[in-house]
């Protein structure tokens, strides 16, 4: 798909990747699950290049967290972005975009061993470890 535009709950802040597919990811890290309480459903649009904020740009807050930027609206608080400014490596929260979602393909689950017991997601998947190491069994 091109140009796929997502937005915030308020519709403040828009964006759109320029190239992507269907495939969406959980994390169950703690700082995602923290932020959100529970595990993060996200896309990777992968460079800044991809990515285009066309709208409420100045209405983004940017939390900085060991190296890590994570973009939230100011106006609704709504989670938008994960993006490590090293590399330039943007993911996004997947329910930004009623494009992707819609026929998403859920298809990995990271930082698995850091996931509590007390949730789990139906149907199978890879699962990667806090080393990316997949997790079998």
């Amino acid at each position: 798909m091109n140009n796929i535009h997502g937005h915030c709950l308020c519709n403040t802040v828009e964006i759109i990747i320029k190239e992507y597919g269907n495939f969406v990811y959980a994390c169950h890290c703690d700082g995602c699950r923290r932020q959100n309480s529970g595990a993060v459903l996200s896309v990777d649009p992968g460079s800044g290049e991809n990515v285009e904020f066309t709208r409420g740009k100045d209405k983004i807050t940017v939390y900085h967290d060991d190296g890590i930027e994570r973009g939230f609206c100011s106006v609704c608080g709504s989670n938008l972005f994960w993006h490590n400014p090293q590399d330039d490596h943007y993911c996004m929260n997947a329910e930004l975009f009623d494009d992707i979602i819609k026929n998403a393909e859920f298809g990995l689950e990271l930082f698995y061993d850091r996931k509590p017991a007390y949730y789990s997601f139906a149907g199978e998947r890879k699962k990667l470890d806090c080393n990316f190491e997949e997790i079998t069994g």
